[in-house]
C-alpha cells in the first residue's frame, strides 16, 4: 500500500534480510540497548509459537530511503532486527550441515571482502557486531571479544544468552527454529522518504491500542462452552478480569500455558485448541473458571512474589523460591504450581520440596541441559506431586541420580559464560555465607568479575596476571565472582584490586551489603592462587547445601 510518501507491507524475515537489501542504523540513534531478559523473552515468544505451529508476529519495522539504492536507515525496530540477526547467527554456528550455515549467513552478509553487511549498527555498535555475529563461526568464540562500552557489552551477553539457550534445542528444533523465524514471523515493513515521516509513524506505532491476548481468546472459547446463565456469565466475566488485572497479561498467558502443561505433554499446535483438548478432558469448563483457576491464580502469585503461605511461617521455602526465581529456564514452575494448588500446605513437606526442586533447577541448568529431557523431567515431578511416597523417593524425578551429583558437582568448578547461570549462582552463594541475606531477583545485584574480562591496558592485572589463557580460564570460575549493583559495576569494572576493594567491595552502602562480596574484601591480593582456592571452598558450600557428596537415598 502507498500513500502519501508511505508504503507499508506485511514481509517474511527472509524476505526483509535478502540478499541485496541492506540497512543502517543513523549515527545519531541510540546504541544497542535489550538486555538479556529481553532477548530471551524473544527467543521464548518464538519457541512457544513454533510448539503451538501458529505464527508469531513481530510487529513493524519503519525505514526511510537513503538516496542509495537498497539501503534503508532504520528509524524503529532496531532492538528487534539486531536480536533476531543474532539468533540467526547463534542457530547458523550450531548448524552441522554446511550448506544451511551458508544459507543462514546470507541473511547476515554477502561478499565480507566488499563489506556487504545485511545490517550495519551506529559507529559504536557495528565493530563489536561484526565480530561477534557477522561472520561464519563468530559466536562460537563470543567470549574473547572485547567490549569498550556497556552497549557493547550489551550486545555480547544476550548472543552468549541466546547461543546458550539455542544449545538446549535438539537438532531438529534447530532447523525448525531457523525455517520459523526466516518465513514464519511477519514483520510490517513501513518505508517513508524521509526521516521527519519516519519519527511521525514512530510514534502512531508507539501509542496504538491494545492487542488481543492468547487468554482472551481462551476466554470466548471457556465461555461458550460453559453454557453459562447471562447473570453467571456476568459473575466469571468479573472475575476473569480480576485475575487479569493481579497478574497482567503476560503473566495471565503464562499461567495459562502452565496449567496446559499440567495435562499435555506434547504441547504442541494452536493454544487454545490444545487447552480445551487437554485441560478440559479432566475438568469441565464451568468447574474451571470456577474452581481451578482461582486456585491456580492465588498460587502463581506466590511464586511471583516469593512468598508462600503454608501451616506455619517458613523462611526456608521461600529462600529457595527466590533461588529458583533467578534460574535461566521457568521449567520449575508448572511442578511448583501444581504442588501448591493440589499438595497440603505442610510446612516441612513444603521445604523439603522447593529445597529438592531448587537443587534440580540448579542441575537442569548447569547439566541436564537438553530441552525436551528438561520438559519430560518437570512433567514426571508434577505427576508425583500427588504422593508423597513418590515425590520424595530415592528414584523419583525430583531426586538426582548418582550420575547427574557426580556431574554437577564436577560442573561447579568450571567455567561460566552465561549471564543467568553466573548470577544465579552468585545469589546463591550469597545465601550462604555467613551473616548474608536473602537478595531476592528483582534486586539490583549483578555480578562483578574481580580479575576483569579485559583489564585495563598496562594495568597492575597483567603484572600479576599474565598469561592470558589463565586468565580466562580463571575469570569466569565461581572464585572470581562477587556482587555489586549494576550502576556500581559499570564504575568498578577494570579498576585495579585495591581500588577496587576499597571504594566499592568495603563500603556497606555498597559492595559491603553482600556477604559475597565481603568475602571478597578480606582480602590483600587477588592472584590466581588465591582465585582456585576459593572457587574450591565455594563449590563445597554449594556441594554440602545440595547434599552432592552423601549417596543416593
Amino acid at each position: 500500500m502507498s500513500l502519501l510518501g508511505v508504503t507499508a507491507e506485511a514481509r517474511s524475515i527472509a524476505e526483509l534480510l535478502k540478499s541485496g537489501t541492506s540497512y543502517r542504523i543513523p549515527s545519531y540513534q541510540r546504541s544497542y540497548s535489550w538486555q538479556v531478559p529481553d532477548a530471551n523473552g524473544l527467543l521464548t515468544d518464538l519457541v512457544q509459537a513454533m510448539d503451538e505451529e501458529r505464527s508469531h508476529f513481530l510487529g513493524a519495522v519503519v525505514t526511510c530511503e537513503t538516496g542509495f539504492p537498497d539501503l534503508c536507515e532504520i528509524v524503529d525496530g532496531q532492538q528487534r532486527i539486531t536480536t533476531i540477526s543474532l539468533l540467526i547467527a547463534c542457530l547458523r554456528d550450531a548448524m552441522a550441515d554446511k550448506k544451511r550455515r551458508n544459507e543462514l549467513h546470507s541473511y547476515l552478509a554477502d561478499d565480507l571482502r566488499l563489506g556487504e553487511w545485511r545490517l550495519t549498527l551506529n559507529h559504536v555498535d557495528a565493530p563489536v557486531f561484526r565480530a561477534l555475529a557477522q561472520r561464519p563461526g563468530s559466536t562460537l568464540n563470543a567470549e574473547n571479544v572485547v567490549p569498550e562500552t556497556s552497549e557493547q557489552s550489551m550486545l555480547i551477553d544476550n548472543l552468549i544468552a541466546i547461543r546458550e539457550e539455542v544449545k538446549l534445542l535438539s537438532e531438529a528444533d534447530r532447523d525448525t527454529l531457523a525455517d520459523f523465524i526466516l518465513h514464519q514471523c511477519p514483520i510490517v515493513h513501513v518505508c517513508v522518504e524521509n526521516r521527519d515521516a519516519g519519527y511521525k509513524v514512530f510514534q502512531v506505532l508507539n501509542t496504538r491500542g491494545r492487542q488481543p491476548t492468547a487468554h482472551d481468546i481462551l476466554k470466548t472459547e471457556l465461555f461458550e462452552r460453559a453454557n453459562l446463565s447471562s447473570q453467571d456469565a456476568d459473575r466469571l466475566a468479573r472475575a476473569w478480569t480480576l485475575h487479569e488485572a493481579r497478574l497482567g497479561a503476560k503473566d495471565f498467558d503464562d499461567l495459562l500455558r502452565q496449567i496446559r502443561s499440567l495435562h499435555d505433554r506434547q504441547m504442541r499446535g494452536d493454544f487454545v485448541t490444545g487447552f480445551c483438548n487437554s485441560v478440559l478432558q479432566e475438568t469441565s469448563p464451568r468447574s474451571f473458571l470456577e474452581e481451578e483457576l482461582p486456585r491456580f491464580v492465588e498460587a502463581y502469585l506466590e511464586l511471583k512474589q516469593g512468598d508462600v503461605q503454608l501451616s506455619r511461617p517458613m523462611p526456608a521455602v521461600n529462600e529457595h523460591l527466590a533461588r529458583l526465581i533467578s534460574l535461566d529456564h521457568a521449567g520449575w514452575r508448572a511442578p511448583a504450581l501444581q504442588f501448591l494448588v493440589y499438595h497440603p500446605r505442610d510446612a516441612d513437606t513444603a521445604r523439603e520440596f522447593f529445597c529438592d526442586l531448587e537443587r534440580l533447577g540448579f542441575a537442569m541448568q548447569l547439566v541436564i541441559t537438553d530441552r525436551d529431557t528438561r520438559a519430560r523431567r518437570y512433567r514426571r515431578i508434577s505427576e508425583e506431586v500427588m504422593s508423597d511416597q513418590q515425590l520424595f523417593s530415592p528414584s523419583g524425578a525430583l531426586s538426582l541420580t548418582g550420575d547427574e551429583r557426580e556431574k554437577l558437582t564436577q560442573r561447579l568448578y568450571g567455567r561460566f559464560g552465561s549471564v543467568t547461570q553466573r548470577r544465579a549462582l552468585a545469589i546463591k552463594l550469597n545465601s550462604l555465607l555467613d551473616g548474608s541475606e536473602t537478595s531476592p531477583d528483582t534486586s539490583d545485584a549483578t555480578v562483578e568479575h574481580v580479575l576483569p574480562r579485559n583489564p585495563e591496558p598496562g594495568s597492575e592485572w597483567y603484572d600479576v596476571w599474565p598469561d592470558l589463557v589463565e586468565r580466562r580460564e580463571i575469570c569466569e570460575s565461581l572464585g572470581n565472582f562477587c556482587l555489586l549493583t549494576q550502576r556500581d559495576n559499570q564504575r568498578a569494572d577494570r579498576l585495579d584490586f585495591l581500588q577496587k576493594r576499597d571504594e566499592f567491595f568495603r563500603r556497606p552502602s555498597r559492595g559491603g551489603r553482600y556477604a559475597l562480596t565481603r568475602d571478597v574484601a578480606a582480602y590483600e591480593e587477588w592472584t590466581p592462587a588465591i582465585v582456585r582456592e576459593r572457587t574450591a571452598r565455594l563449590a563445597k558450600l554449594l556441594i554440602r547445601e545440595w547434599k552432592l557428596d552423601l549417596p543416593v537415598g
